[in-house]
């Protein structure tokens, strides 16, 4: 089976949900993880974090490159590496991330972008080389917001949209330059719950699940105490960006349509909606199967064999 090359551009180190992506794109058979780029906050400490998971899983082969660094004040909450176990730490590419993502996009065969953070790398590689985007097979981004987002017992709107709204200038220049797009967005991402049972079995399964579970650990008590007491005692972490790796590879567990989509800053925020008069045509995941993707992703996870 040939296997789909990805970059995975990400904010690791403050939600635990980034580890859990790079853990799951890193040990899916359909996938080939040939890089991570780091944003937001400080991405310099990002990409520490990655190398040391990427060397927990002995997996020196995936360049990682450090990017946008800022937003410290919605981004950075304190704890980013807390909890992860000493070990080998893979590399750190020289290189910043802009020119890893537009080195890679000159392959024969270039890489699919995952972005599961803030716009700000890829608007960058956008303003450095204009026709970036057209290079690029596929975008699939971790955000938007194209229904009523029920979490908690409270709907939310774009304004929860993180992955848009901190760098909402990044994110308008992006979605607007041409990437052919798969949004796997907020009210979707967030009905699929990591819960204690799957913790531990993930803690039980080999060194790599049991450095993901002890970040998983320092996650939940910032979770709970964010929360206020709202969120059931036995969910741990939500899995937006493994699930977004998901639709990467392709419409397991999702439901995916097509619709014309429109991007445009309302009162400061960035929105997306369909808009079939001047919306540009893009992949939107619309449903998922939580139960059935949170086993899938717990069994690709734990599969030490990977």
């Amino acid at each position: 089976m040939t296997r789909q090359a990805i970059v995975l551009d990400t904010d690791i180190g403050t939600d635990v949900d980034d580890a859990l992506a790079l853990a799951y794109a890193l040990r899916h058979p359909g996938l080939d993880l040939v890089a991570v780029t780091t944003v937001s906050g400080d991405a310099g400490a990002r990409a520490a974090i990655a190398a040391r998971l990427l060397g927990i899983a002995g997996r020196s082969d995936v360049t990682v490159a450090a990017g946008a660094s800022g937003f410290e004040d919605r981004v950075w909450f304190g704890h980013e590496g807390e909890g992860l176990a000493a070990g080998p730490d893979a590399p750190i590419d020289p290189h910043d991330a802009v020119t890893v993502l537009l080195d890679a996009s000159h392959r024969p065969h270039p890489p699919a972008v995952v972005t599961v953070g803030m716009l700000s790398n890829l608007a960058a590689a956008h303003r450095r080389d204009p026709s970036y985007p057209q290079r690029v097979p596929r975008l699939t981004v971790m955000g938007g917001v194209f229904a009523p987002v029920h979490y908690l017992g409270t709907v939310f709107g774009a304004a929860r949209d993180t992955n848009l709204v901190v760098d909402p200038d990044a994110a308008l220049e992006v979605l607007d330059a041409g990437f052919s797009l798969r949004y796997v967005p907020l009210d979707v991402t967030v009905q699929v719950p990591l819960r204690r049972e799957h913790l531990e079995r993930l803690r039980a399964a080999d060194e790599l699940g049991a450095a993901l579970a002890a970040l998983v650990d320092v996650w939940a008590v910032l979770l709970h105490e964010r929360s206020r007491g709202r969120i059931p005692d036995d969910v741990v972490a939500y899995l937006h960006d493994p699930l977004t790796v998901a639709a990467a590879a392709g419409d397991e567990f999702v439901t995916v349509e097509r619709r014309p989509v429109t991007v445009a800053e309302h009162d400061g925020v960035p929105r997306t909606f369909v808009d079939p008069v001047a919306g540009r045509e893009a992949d939107v995941v619309t449903g998922v199967d939580a139960d059935g993707f949170v086993e899938h992703w717990l069994s690709v996870v734990t599969a030490t064999g990977a």
